[in-house]
Protein backbone atom coordinates (compact mmCIF):
# COMPACT_ATOMS: atom_id res chain seq x y z
CA UNK A 1 0.00 0.00 0.00
CA UNK A 2 1.15 3.30 -0.94
CA UNK A 3 0.79 6.71 1.19
CA UNK A 4 -1.73 8.70 -0.82
CA UNK A 5 -4.48 5.92 0.04
CA UNK A 6 -8.16 6.36 0.62
CA UNK A 7 -10.07 6.88 3.68
CA UNK A 8 -11.39 3.10 2.46
CA UNK A 9 -7.91 1.39 3.24
CA UNK A 10 -6.94 -0.48 6.09
CA UNK A 11 -3.85 -1.93 7.68
CA UNK A 12 -4.20 -4.94 9.54
CA UNK A 13 -2.33 -7.19 11.83
CA UNK A 14 -2.89 -11.02 12.22
CA UNK A 15 -1.65 -13.52 14.54
CA UNK A 16 -2.74 -17.06 15.77
CA UNK A 17 -1.32 -19.56 17.81
CA UNK A 18 -2.32 -22.95 19.69
CA UNK A 19 -1.72 -21.55 23.07
CA UNK A 20 0.46 -23.09 25.96
CA UNK A 21 -2.01 -25.89 27.36
CA UNK A 22 -2.64 -26.76 23.25
CA UNK A 23 0.66 -26.48 21.87
CA UNK A 24 1.04 -30.25 21.23
CA UNK A 25 -2.47 -30.24 19.40
CA UNK A 26 -3.12 -28.97 15.88
CA UNK A 27 -4.83 -25.98 15.67
CA UNK A 28 -8.43 -25.58 15.79
CA UNK A 29 -8.95 -21.73 15.30
CA UNK A 30 -8.57 -20.21 11.94
CA UNK A 31 -7.82 -16.37 10.72
CA UNK A 32 -8.04 -14.80 7.41
CA UNK A 33 -7.95 -11.04 5.82
CA UNK A 34 -9.42 -11.01 1.83
CA UNK A 35 -8.23 -7.43 1.49
CA UNK A 36 -10.01 -5.27 -0.60
CA UNK A 37 -10.13 -6.28 -4.43
CA UNK A 38 -11.05 -2.62 -6.43
CA UNK A 39 -11.94 -4.49 -9.92
CA UNK A 40 -14.95 -6.46 -8.56
CA UNK A 41 -15.93 -3.43 -5.82
CA UNK A 42 -14.51 -5.95 -2.84
CA UNK A 43 -14.07 -4.00 0.06
CA UNK A 44 -11.99 -6.41 2.88
CA UNK A 45 -13.36 -9.25 4.08
CA UNK A 46 -11.90 -10.14 7.96
CA UNK A 47 -12.83 -13.92 9.32
CA UNK A 48 -12.14 -15.75 12.53
CA UNK A 49 -13.67 -19.40 13.16
CA UNK A 50 -13.06 -21.29 16.31
CA UNK A 51 -13.17 -25.36 15.58
CA UNK A 52 -15.61 -27.47 17.39
CA UNK A 53 -15.48 -31.15 17.85
CA UNK A 54 -12.40 -32.51 19.09
CA UNK A 55 -9.24 -31.78 17.28
CA UNK A 56 -9.39 -33.11 13.99
CA UNK A 57 -12.93 -32.10 13.59
CA UNK A 58 -12.69 -28.79 14.57
CA UNK A 59 -9.63 -28.09 12.57
CA UNK A 60 -11.45 -29.60 9.46
CA UNK A 61 -15.07 -27.51 10.85
CA UNK A 62 -12.80 -23.95 10.74
CA UNK A 63 -11.24 -24.83 7.71
CA UNK A 64 -14.20 -25.27 6.16
CA UNK A 65 -16.31 -22.53 7.13
CA UNK A 66 -13.69 -20.09 6.31
CA UNK A 67 -13.01 -21.28 2.93
CA UNK A 68 -16.72 -21.57 2.16
CA UNK A 69 -16.75 -17.62 3.01
CA UNK A 70 -13.83 -17.17 0.75
CA UNK A 71 -15.33 -18.64 -2.02
CA UNK A 72 -18.60 -17.22 -1.75
CA UNK A 73 -17.25 -13.34 -1.06
CA UNK A 74 -15.37 -13.59 -4.44
CA UNK A 75 -18.07 -15.11 -6.23
CA UNK A 76 -20.96 -12.06 -6.16
CA UNK A 77 -19.65 -9.08 -8.32
CA UNK A 78 -20.32 -5.62 -6.96
CA UNK A 79 -22.20 -6.35 -3.90
CA UNK A 80 -24.46 -3.73 -2.24
CA UNK A 81 -25.75 -5.39 0.60
CA UNK A 82 -23.07 -7.01 2.90
CA UNK A 83 -25.49 -8.36 6.14
CA UNK A 84 -26.80 -9.93 3.05
CA UNK A 85 -24.27 -11.78 1.68
CA UNK A 86 -22.47 -12.67 4.99
CA UNK A 87 -25.96 -14.35 6.11
CA UNK A 88 -25.59 -15.81 2.41
CA UNK A 89 -21.69 -17.26 3.51
CA UNK A 90 -22.96 -18.77 6.51
CA UNK A 91 -25.94 -20.80 5.30
CA UNK A 92 -23.38 -21.66 2.74
CA UNK A 93 -21.12 -22.65 5.40
CA UNK A 94 -23.41 -24.76 7.32
CA UNK A 95 -24.62 -26.93 3.98
CA UNK A 96 -20.72 -27.66 4.02
CA UNK A 97 -19.80 -28.19 7.08
CA UNK A 98 -23.14 -30.80 7.82
CA UNK A 99 -22.52 -32.66 4.23
CA UNK A 100 -18.96 -33.12 4.85
CA UNK A 101 -19.86 -34.42 8.64
CA UNK A 102 -22.57 -36.82 7.25
CA UNK A 103 -20.02 -38.64 5.02
CA UNK A 104 -17.10 -39.31 7.94
CA UNK A 105 -18.47 -40.54 11.21
CA UNK A 106 -15.46 -39.40 12.92
CA UNK A 107 -16.48 -35.88 11.83
CA UNK A 108 -20.10 -36.23 12.72
CA UNK A 109 -19.88 -33.87 15.90
CA UNK A 110 -17.62 -31.44 14.64
CA UNK A 111 -18.44 -27.58 14.12
CA UNK A 112 -17.02 -24.30 14.28
CA UNK A 113 -17.68 -20.81 15.23
CA UNK A 114 -17.34 -17.24 12.91
CA UNK A 115 -17.14 -14.03 13.20
CA UNK A 116 -16.91 -11.98 9.83
CA UNK A 117 -16.63 -8.36 8.89
CA UNK A 118 -16.24 -6.86 5.61
CA UNK A 119 -15.19 -3.21 6.34
CA UNK A 120 -16.46 -0.32 4.13
CA UNK A 121 -15.71 3.56 3.97
CA UNK A 122 -17.94 4.26 6.83
CA UNK A 123 -19.53 1.51 8.17
CA UNK A 124 -18.32 -1.96 9.74
CA UNK A 125 -20.99 -5.11 8.26
CA UNK A 126 -21.00 -7.78 11.03
CA UNK A 127 -21.81 -11.41 11.27
CA UNK A 128 -21.51 -13.85 14.35
CA UNK A 129 -22.40 -17.87 15.41
CA UNK A 130 -21.15 -18.48 18.41
CA UNK A 131 -18.72 -16.80 20.68
CA UNK A 132 -16.16 -15.93 18.67
CA UNK A 133 -16.12 -11.57 19.09
CA UNK A 134 -15.88 -8.33 17.10
CA UNK A 135 -15.13 -5.07 18.75
CA UNK A 136 -14.63 -1.56 17.92
CA UNK A 137 -12.44 0.34 19.61
CA UNK A 138 -13.43 4.41 19.72
CA UNK A 139 -11.46 6.81 22.26
CA UNK A 140 -11.53 4.95 25.56
CA UNK A 141 -14.09 2.77 24.42
CA UNK A 142 -14.08 -0.86 23.62
CA UNK A 143 -17.38 -1.92 22.43
CA UNK A 144 -18.15 -5.38 21.77
CA UNK A 145 -20.35 -5.45 18.38
CA UNK A 146 -20.98 -9.32 18.25
CA UNK A 147 -23.37 -11.33 20.54
CA UNK A 148 -22.49 -13.85 22.24
CA UNK A 149 -24.74 -17.19 21.48
CA UNK A 150 -24.20 -18.68 24.52
CA UNK A 151 -25.79 -19.70 27.75
CA UNK A 152 -24.09 -17.06 29.60
CA UNK A 153 -24.48 -14.60 26.78
CA UNK A 154 -28.65 -15.19 27.40
CA UNK A 155 -28.14 -14.87 31.19
CA UNK A 156 -25.87 -11.42 30.94
CA UNK A 157 -29.03 -10.45 27.67
CA UNK A 158 -31.64 -11.18 30.12
CA UNK A 159 -29.95 -9.55 33.19
CA UNK A 160 -29.64 -11.85 35.24
CA UNK A 161 -26.05 -12.41 35.77
CA UNK A 162 -23.77 -9.73 35.03
CA UNK A 163 -20.76 -9.52 33.08
CA UNK A 164 -17.92 -10.40 35.51
CA UNK A 165 -20.03 -13.38 36.80
CA UNK A 166 -20.02 -14.44 32.98
CA UNK A 167 -16.74 -14.30 32.79
CA UNK A 168 -16.34 -16.74 35.66
CA UNK A 169 -18.96 -19.22 34.99
CA UNK A 170 -17.86 -22.36 34.49
CA UNK A 171 -20.50 -22.79 31.81
CA UNK A 172 -19.12 -19.76 30.00
CA UNK A 173 -17.92 -22.44 26.85
CA UNK A 174 -21.52 -23.99 26.84
CA UNK A 175 -22.76 -22.75 23.08
CA UNK A 176 -26.51 -22.13 22.03
CA UNK A 177 -25.58 -21.88 18.46
CA UNK A 178 -22.74 -22.79 16.39
CA UNK A 179 -21.77 -23.98 13.01
CA UNK A 180 -22.28 -27.52 13.23
CA UNK A 181 -22.83 -31.31 10.90
CA UNK A 182 -25.95 -32.03 13.65
CA UNK A 183 -27.49 -28.30 13.24
CA UNK A 184 -30.60 -28.47 11.14
CA UNK A 185 -30.33 -24.63 11.33
CA UNK A 186 -28.72 -21.65 12.29
CA UNK A 187 -29.26 -18.40 13.44
CA UNK A 188 -26.31 -15.85 13.12
CA UNK A 189 -26.09 -12.25 14.67
CA UNK A 190 -26.01 -9.80 11.94
CA UNK A 191 -25.27 -5.77 12.38
CA UNK A 192 -24.67 -2.71 10.87
CA UNK A 193 -21.97 -0.24 12.54
CA UNK A 194 -21.05 3.59 11.95
CA UNK A 195 -16.89 3.45 11.22
CA UNK A 196 -15.41 6.67 12.37
CA UNK A 197 -12.00 7.58 11.14
CA UNK A 198 -10.00 6.75 14.25
CA UNK A 199 -11.59 3.59 14.92
CA UNK A 200 -10.03 0.67 15.41
CA UNK A 201 -11.51 -2.98 14.84
CA UNK A 202 -10.06 -6.26 16.52
CA UNK A 203 -11.52 -9.59 15.43
CA UNK A 204 -11.12 -12.40 18.33
CA UNK A 205 -11.67 -15.99 19.52
CA UNK A 206 -12.71 -16.83 22.66
CA UNK A 207 -9.07 -17.94 23.60
CA UNK A 208 -8.27 -13.77 23.75
CA UNK A 209 -11.06 -12.58 25.24
CA UNK A 210 -11.47 -15.41 27.50
CA UNK A 211 -8.01 -14.97 29.61
CA UNK A 212 -7.39 -11.18 28.35
CA UNK A 213 -9.40 -8.27 29.75
CA UNK A 214 -10.96 -5.93 27.59
CA UNK A 215 -9.17 -3.26 29.25
CA UNK A 216 -5.81 -5.15 27.84
CA UNK A 217 -7.11 -5.44 24.42
CA UNK A 218 -7.73 -1.66 24.00
CA UNK A 219 -4.68 -0.84 24.95
CA UNK A 220 -3.02 -2.75 22.55
CA UNK A 221 -5.24 -1.99 19.88
CA UNK A 222 -5.38 1.98 20.75
CA UNK A 223 -0.96 1.90 21.53
CA UNK A 224 0.64 -0.78 18.58
CA UNK A 225 0.64 -0.90 15.13
CA UNK A 226 -2.01 -3.35 14.11
CA UNK A 227 0.33 -6.46 13.49
CA UNK A 228 2.70 -5.63 17.02
CA UNK A 229 -1.16 -4.96 18.65
CA UNK A 230 -1.94 -8.57 17.27
CA UNK A 231 1.46 -10.33 18.26
CA UNK A 232 1.06 -8.03 22.03
CA UNK A 233 -2.21 -10.19 22.25
CA UNK A 234 -1.55 -13.15 21.88
CA UNK A 235 1.74 -12.76 23.96
CA UNK A 236 -0.64 -11.36 26.64
CA UNK A 237 -3.30 -14.27 26.42
CA UNK A 238 -0.37 -17.08 26.37
CA UNK A 239 1.28 -15.16 29.83
CA UNK A 240 -2.18 -15.82 31.10
CA UNK A 241 -1.34 -19.85 30.00
CA UNK A 242 -3.35 -19.55 27.13
CA UNK A 243 -5.99 -22.65 27.68
CA UNK A 244 -7.07 -22.47 24.07
CA UNK A 245 -6.41 -21.67 20.73
CA UNK A 246 -5.71 -18.24 20.38
CA UNK A 247 -6.70 -16.05 17.21
CA UNK A 248 -6.72 -11.85 16.54
CA UNK A 249 -6.90 -9.69 13.59
CA UNK A 250 -6.44 -5.93 14.11
CA UNK A 251 -7.78 -3.63 11.31
CA UNK A 252 -7.49 0.63 11.33
CA UNK A 253 -7.21 2.67 8.38
CA UNK A 254 -4.12 3.47 7.23
CA UNK A 255 -2.33 7.30 6.44
CA UNK A 256 -4.39 8.54 9.41
CA UNK A 257 -2.70 11.82 11.56
CA UNK A 258 -3.67 9.86 14.83
CA UNK A 259 -2.60 10.82 18.59
CA UNK A 260 -1.05 7.63 20.40
CA UNK A 261 -3.04 7.47 23.81
CA UNK A 262 -0.06 6.62 26.40
CA UNK A 263 -0.19 3.52 27.65
CA UNK A 264 2.06 1.54 29.79
CA UNK A 265 1.90 -2.38 29.05
CA UNK A 266 3.97 -3.31 31.61
CA UNK A 267 1.91 -1.76 34.80
CA UNK A 268 -1.24 -2.82 33.47
CA UNK A 269 -2.59 -5.62 35.61
CA UNK A 270 -3.17 -8.82 33.30
CA UNK A 271 -5.41 -10.42 36.37
CA UNK A 272 -7.78 -7.67 36.87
Amino acid sequence: MDNHSSQNEFEFGLAIDPGRKRKDAPNEDLAAVIEADPMISHPPLLIVADGLGGHQGGATASRIVADVFKWQYRQIQHPTDYLELLNTCARKAHMAVRVHGSQEAELSDMGSTIVAVVLTEDKMHMLNVGDSRAYIIRGQKIIQISQDQSWVGEQVRAGLITHQQAMKDKRRNRLNMAITAKRSEIKPYSVEETLKLDDVVVLCSDGLWGPVPESLIWACATELAPQAAADKLVALANHLQGPDNISVIVARRINLERTPVTVNMEESNPGE
